[in-house]
């Protein structure tokens, strides 16, 4: 009886650090989360597991909430795990990108950060 009752606990354990890794979260950005860069000529954002190209998206603003045209969103080659986007050109200041996506085993994650232009 203690046998089977540690192992469903370890098959419960199992199940549970399988759901949490089941979402793509966001692993590293260009520009860097909170960095001071010069003119980007790209957002590429780099994730846990491969997403959904149609059902994910990026919108970048400036500190006064005007959204920037950025280009269309496109995978970074074959590499379905990497949103990249052209930016236009940027005059000095802050910015805000914000991003969902939805994983290839459909979850959804957003979030958002900030960087900033240099003059």
């Amino acid at each position: 009886m203690r046998a089977l009752l540690i192992s469903a606990a370890f098959v419960e354990l199992l199940a549970a650090s399988g759901a949490a890794e089941a979402h793509a979260f966001l692993l590293k950005s260009d520009p860097v989360v909170g960095a001071t860069v010069a003119m980007p000529k790209a957002l590429r954002l780099e994730f846990s597991e491969a997403v959904e190209l149609g059902f994910s998206g990026v919108e970048v603003a400036n500190a006064s909430g005007t959204v920037i045209k950025a280009g269309m969103v496109h995978y970074a080659g074959d590499d379905r795990k990497v949103l990249m986007a052209d930016l236009p050109q940027l005059p000095a200041g802050a910015y805000r990108v914000t991003w969902h996506v939805v994983s290839v085993d459909t979850h959804r994650t957003e979030g958002d950060f900030g960087f900033t232009v240099k003059p």
